[in-house]
């Protein structure tokens, strides 16, 4: 039996629900504003009804499906003048700098492991709960980052190749197969 408590980030925050049934789970807060709760649930609510033709990814709003595309699409626009990594998203390249700044301000209170930023700590820390409330339905594996479940079903279960490259076309399952097809075959970091 796979537990069906769930857990949620959002805005750096991590968020509790207390399954119920036949109903939507009641979200608790660990910390943060009832602003941020209310997010929560609205965004729940919402019909993800733009969907991307190239993955199983959908979108609320329809600014969130062009914005994701582009990933799709190999183009990285923004580039590290530190490191020359680049990336599709301006916001993803000003997270990626803090990477040099060499501060991990963020420690985790179990295992002392730190991190930049704190998303990403609150991500580990699902690590020390053992939980995995995400369940794949083909093969009953479970993962405790929806993510992860979602690149497991495309990689596993599914003839699906939405990652393409712009300049030769080949097509790959996966965004770390793409990469490092960008890294060796055409150069690119």
């Amino acid at each position: 039996m796979i537990c069906l408590h769930s857990f949620y980030i959002l805005t750096n925050t991590f968020y509790f629900a207390e399954p119920q049934q036949n109903t939507e789970p009641v979200v608790t807060r660990s910390s943060s504003s009832a602003r941020g709760e209310q997010q929560l649930n609205d965004r729940r609510r919402r019909a993800k009804k733009h969907k991307c033709r190239l993955c199983d990814k959908s979108f609320d709003i329809p600014y969130l499906l062009k914005r994701h595309q582009v990933v799709h699409t190999g183009i990285r626009a923004y580039q590290c003048t530190t490191c020359s990594k680049s990336f599709g998203e301006k916001g993803t390249l000003k997270l990626h700098q803090l990477v040099h700044t060499g501060i991990k301000a963020h420690k985790c209170p179990t295992c002392s492991k730190s991190f930049g930023l704190k998303g990403d700590l609150k991500k580990h820390q699902l690590v020390h709960t053992g939980i995995k409330a995400h369940q794949c339905t083909i093969c009953s594996k479970t993962f405790a980052q929806k993510g992860n479940l979602t690149t497991h079903q495309r990689v596993v279960h599914s003839d699906s190749r939405p990652f393409q490259c712009s300049i030769c076309e080949k097509t790959f399952k996966s965004k770390l197969g793409f990469k490092k097809h960008l890294h060796t075959q055409h150069k690119q970091q």
